[in-house]
């Protein structure tokens, strides 16, 4: 327990950087632009230089009442969600792999599982931050970098690949989040097939998506978005993703028209509900598809 608490900590700092990667980002430059990175932080309101007690994560928004100390205006809650958002990744992400793969806690944290395991947890780390910070910059932009979906393709390829090579797993049937019924849903029992099939099927049915509602269903954004996370999750998981991103999307969109916040011509960010769809198929994917077969009598 102690070692997840500390992991949530170390997150909170993660997060207080990557408000500044988020706030500072202009969607027709990079997304890790040094220039725009470098620099001390300051109240988006008077300019002023914030001192080091006025970057602690969380604990500054706190004592600080929520406002600057300077001219008293409202300090976005955003940057507190961000920073506990991503302390909560750092810390569940490492517990979910763990469980998925039955590796005790213990275990892992005294070394005794092998070695490329832990360059696995390590590799989830990164890919579910990089989904974090495509829902929040696409929430905020309406954009989702091109940085980000390259590295979700180049960490999908290596994930797969080093599934691919060390097939003897701890636990069975865990080249995917579906666990066993990935017999029932995919045609492929090689992992880098299914990766490769995730991404097609991903990539294709966006791109089509794109072209019948002539880009103002989805844009090409969503398309790349798309050939990235199939590569990371494989088939069948791509599926489910979308798919709860659809229903989702579709009751939040439904909402907001009932509460006459957006009409049926605004724009709504997609990415942040296909990123709970990617988190939801992470950490509950084969009890999903356990809960839908039972429900009808499987």
């Amino acid at each position: 327990m102690i070692f997840y608490i500390l992991l949530f900590i170390l997150g909170l700092a993660f997060g207080s950087f990557f408000n500044v990667l988020i706030l500072r980002y202009d969607p027709e430059g990079s997304l890790f632009s040094f220039k725009r990175l470098s620099g001390r932080s300051h109240c988006p309101h008077c300019s002023k230089e914030l001192k080091p007690s006025e970057l602690i994560p969380v604990l500054s928004f706190i004592f600080l009442g929520g406002r600057c100390s300077s001219c008293g205006e409202r300090i976005s809650f955003f940057y507190p969600f961000t920073e506990i958002l991503t302390g909560l990744f750092f810390a569940l992400v490492p517990f979910l792999i763990n469980n998925f793969y039955g590796v005790p806690e213990s275990t892992f944290l005294t070394g005794g599982a092998p070695s490329w395991y832990y360059l696995l947890v390590f590799l989830w780390l990164i890919i579910s931050l990089t989904f974090l910070l495509v829902a929040l910059i696409d929430f905020k932009y309406y954009v989702v970098p091109d940085e980000l979906n390259l590295i979700l393709f180049l960490v999908g390829i290596f994930v797969s690949f080093l599934i691919f090579f060390h097939p003897n797993s701890p636990a069975p049937f865990r080249t995917s989040f579906f666990e066993n019924y990935i017999l029932i849903f995919s045609p492929f029992e090689n992992v880098l097939w299914n990766h490769l099939l995730g991404s097609l099927i991903g990539g294709i049915f966006f791109l089509l998506l794109v072209v019948l509602s002539r880009g103002k269903g989805m844009g090409f954004g969503d398309v790349k978005l798309a050939l990235a996370s199939g590569m990371v999750l494989g088939w069948p998981d791509m599926g489910l993703a979308v798919a709860i991103s659809f229903i989702a999307g579709g009751f939040f969109g439904a909402l907001l028209l009932l509460l006459k916040t957006k009409g049926m011509k605004d724009k709504i960010p997609y990415a942040p509900f296909f990123v709970l769809g990617v988190f939801l198929t992470m950490f509950l994917g084969h009890s999903i598809i356990f809960g839908y077969f039972k429900l009808f009598g499987f």
